[in-house]
């Protein structure tokens, strides 16, 4: 049966977080420092979340399946996109060991506490970037970045350096030196680094980002989680009709799904695959 389903956007403290992202309407309860807001449904095995970075998040790294399974952190790993829904001034994202950094060289200067960001490529986060990251990618998104983050549903990360943030979290070294040494001999699909534009494909899920200006028919060909990223929408698809604002998700099942934009507006829509389906 087809449907329309509004998804809650649940907050999540960070020690990074802020005070809320009031463009998207999502203020943060009062003394609290929210950093991350998830969407999460049974209809699609993904967690999609939106992070407000107002510090540095930590330098990290997730498994893939078959390392997260060896080391006994559960079972599955985690491949992810970003779309940067908006970035201050000065801010960064670290994406990717430098050329010619080992891995050696990189966990040294992690472990004592200096250094690290330097070994890893430095991009300027622009508004409409679509980035891809694979396990295995080291990375850390700066503060000022606000961002969409679509992923397999595990929130499991492995931290190799935090700032020498007080008070301290655990770093997770010896399981990152695994995860580094077994991505240096897999070949990682679309790798790390990679800015896309308009869609993403991955083992695990696509991604599309939609600019409409007028009343637009999508077919929805399975269950699928719709963002508005800018602007507002009447979402119609059988019996029901929803609007939505931005920073608002709504759940689609199959069918056609006819949007009608209040003036320019973009969406993200995502939907999960099969592991190992093309």
């Amino acid at each position: 049966m087809t449907s329309l389903t509004k998804l809650d956007r649940a907050p999540r403290e960070r020690p990074w977080g802020g005070d809320g992202i009031a463009a998207f309407g999502l203020p943060a309860p009062a003394g609290k420092r929210i950093g991350e807001w998830w969407v999460r449904t049974p209809a699609v095995p993904l967690l999609v979340k939106l992070l407000d970075a107002r510090e540095d998040l930590s330098i990290q790294l997730h498994p893939d399946d078959a390392t997260a399974r060896q080391l006994n952190l559960g079972p599955t790993g985690k491949t992810e996109a970003w779309y940067v829904l908006d970035a201050a001034p000065g801010s960064r994202i670290l994406l990717g060991l430098r050329e010619g950094v080992t891995v050696d060289a990189f966990l040294d200067a992690a472990k004592r506490g200096n250094g690290v960001d330097a070994l890893l490529n430095e991009i300027t986060p622009l508004r409409g970037q679509l980035l891809s990251i694979p396990p295995g990618t080291i990375h850390a998104i700066g503060a000022g970045c606000t961002l969409l983050e679509v992923q397999q549903d595990s929130d499991l990360t492995l931290r190799v350096f935090d700032w020498n943030r007080q008070p301290p979290r655990p770093l997770h070294l010896a399981e990152a030196r695994t995860v580094l040494e077994r991505a240096a001999l897999a070949p990682m699909g679309v790798g790390p680094c990679v800015m896309l534009t308009r869609s993403l494909t991955c083992p695990y899920f696509d991604l599309e980002v939609a600019h409409v200006t007028h009343a637009t028919e999508f077919t929805v060909h399975a269950d699928e989680i719709w963002f508005v990223a800018h602007g507002s929408a009447e979402f119609a698809l059988g019996p029901d009709t929803i609007v939505l604002q931005a920073g608002e998700f709504v759940l689609a099942t199959r069918g056609a799904l006819t949007v009608r934009p209040t003036g320019a507006t973009e969406l993200i829509r995502t939907r999960a695959r099969a592991h190992g389906t093309t």
